[in-house]
């Protein structure tokens, strides 16, 4: 009782010395403070009302503190009860830093022969993020694709180039408890979202430019920034916070940098989601500089808790975010359908796609747009994040348990996927051809940076159904695992 209560007057003097404090700070303390007491394991924490009380702070800030140093595993929390002290597990990932410099992309030629050795050899796909098809609206969709045909006639026709009315009207409706919505009209439909992201670059960049990405980003970012000519500039990414914006700003202060492509929410490969405050401060930043930021929200809808984080674009009083999604991984991979919401770069989006390949599918849009009208999508959601959630937690237990100890691995707030650090001698490229043997398939770690970097890291797929054979694959690539840091190691 006595600790609780030091914790809540030293946090108060700390908030009374620190006028200007953010919610980064309160977390440093209760961390501090947390060791100086030395709590043990068990110790309740205050109450999040309690704690908003005492510091005259609102409840949102103090929830996200809680939030973020209970994924940090400093805390846990119990439901009906509140939060405790936790012991900081040894396997949680923590930041590997490096110098952002501007890079030439050359990852390419890698990740196509991953993609290709993986669809070839492997039995087990750890590579690819799609839901399965049991967790998909295959029925629904079918239902709403045979009335598209029966009453739509303009589907046999080039459709609009901005995309149906229909979908750009639901995927409107989406954004209308944003601070800053999105209408019907700002809206252009794609062929996925990485079209959509390829458009931007062409709208905002030229070959040479650079462009600064997560580090580490989703190897598809680089691709399409290779197949353009243009520069990489990794910015250090925290695997539970997001973006480092105080680096990112420190990297636009020493390099000439034309536009930014981030993941805020449910970031590939980490699975991490940034602050709201932190999204807000990285709206001003690029919007004071006027640099583009190309936002890639294709797992937003992922995360795992009730309700989903705002993207950046709902901040964006500069009209300055260009915000790429797309339905492949929520409702419907094969169909390809994206969307772009361009801000003050609408116009030449509008050119390029139209140069590009004129329209997108009509029928698929209309099929996806009456899905939506149905009511059902909200539903679909909520049960595809408890899917995600569950085999996330499932696929993380064995990992722990079948590689060796000294591991180190992610906890997602949302998404598909796990971001493993193996043992230092352990190169993941090395891993996965002695892992194709066995017909199992993952993504190494160096094609999640530009400069080779990640040698050590895997990223592993949590989509396939959990069986007892998923449970094998992994005991064998742990074995696997060993077995290399083994041999390094003589």
């Amino acid at each position: 009782m006595l600790a609780r209560i030091r914790l809540i007057f030293d946090i108060k003097v700390f908030i009374m010395i620190n006028k200007s404090f953010r919610y980064e700070q309160v977390i440093r303390k209760i961390e501090e403070t947390i060791t100086g007491l030395q709590l043990q394991p068990g110790d309740k924490l205050p109450s999040v009302r309690k704690v908003s009380d005492e510091l005259k702070v609102s409840l949102t800030t103090v929830n996200q503190a809680y939030a973020i140093l209970e994924a940090k595993g400093s805390i846990i929390s119990r439901p009906g009860s509140g939060f405790y002290i936790n012991t900081v597990s040894k396997n949680v990932l923590t930041t590997k830093r490096f110098i952002p410099l501007p890079e030439k992309v050359e990852v390419s030629s890698m990740a196509a022969a991953m993609m290709k050795n993986t669809n070839k050899y492997s039995v087990i796909n750890f590579s690819s993020l799609a839901p399965i098809n049991e967790y998909l609206p295959i029925t629904k969709i079918n239902k709403a694709m045979q009335a598209s045909m029966k009453e739509e006639s303009g589907i046999y026709q080039y459709n609009f180039l901005e995309g149906h009315p229909r979908l750009r009207r639901q995927i409107a409706l989406q954004s209308f408890d944003w601070d800053k919505s999105i209408k019907q009209d700002e809206i252009l439909i794609t062929n996925g979202c990485m079209e959509a992201i390829n458009l931007c670059l062409d709208a905002v960049t030229q070959p040479g430019d650079i462009v600064a990405v997560e580090s580490p980003v989703y190897a598809g970012i680089l691709q399409c920034l290779e197949s353009k000519g243009l520069k990489a500039l990794g910015i250090n990414t925290d695997p539970v916070t997001g973006l480092d914006l105080d680096d990112l700003e420190n990297a636009l202060n020493n390099n000439k940098v034309t536009a930014c492509i981030f993941m805020p929410v449910c970031q590939n490969p980490y699975g991490c989601s940034m602050p709201e405050e932190s999204k807000i401060r990285l709206v001003k930043i690029l919007g004071e500089r006027n640099i583009p930021l190309i936002e890639d929200d294709a797992l937003g809808e992922l995360y795992f808790e009730k309700s989903r984080p705002l993207p950046a674009k709902a901040y964006d009083t500069y009209d300055n975010v260009l915000y790429c999604s797309s339905f492949s991984k929520s409702v419907m991979p094969g169909f390809r359908i994206g969307w772009v919401a361009a801000g003050k770069y609408m116009a030449e989006i509008e050119k390029l796609k139209f140069a590009e390949n004129i329209s997108t599918n009509g029928l698929l849009q209309d099929a996806i747009a009456r899905f939506l009208e149905s009511g059902t999508y909200q539903p679909h959601i909520k049960k595809l994040r408890q899917f995600a959630k569950k085999q996330i937690c499932q696929y993380r237990n064995a990992i722990l348990k079948y590689f060796p100890g000294d591991v180190k691995i992610t906890e997602p707030a949302g998404g598909y996927s796990l971001w493993v650090q193996l043992p230092e001698n352990v190169n993941a490229l090395t891993l996965q051809r002695e892992a194709l043997k066995f017909g199992i398939g993952f993504c190494p770690g160096q094609i999640f940076s530009a400069n080779n970097h990640f040698q050590n890291f895997v990223r592993i797929n949590c989509c396939p159904m959990w069986t007892t054979r998923i449970d094998d694959a992994l005991k064998t690539l742990g074995k696997l695992t060993a077995s290399i840091n083994n041999r390094q190691l003589q």
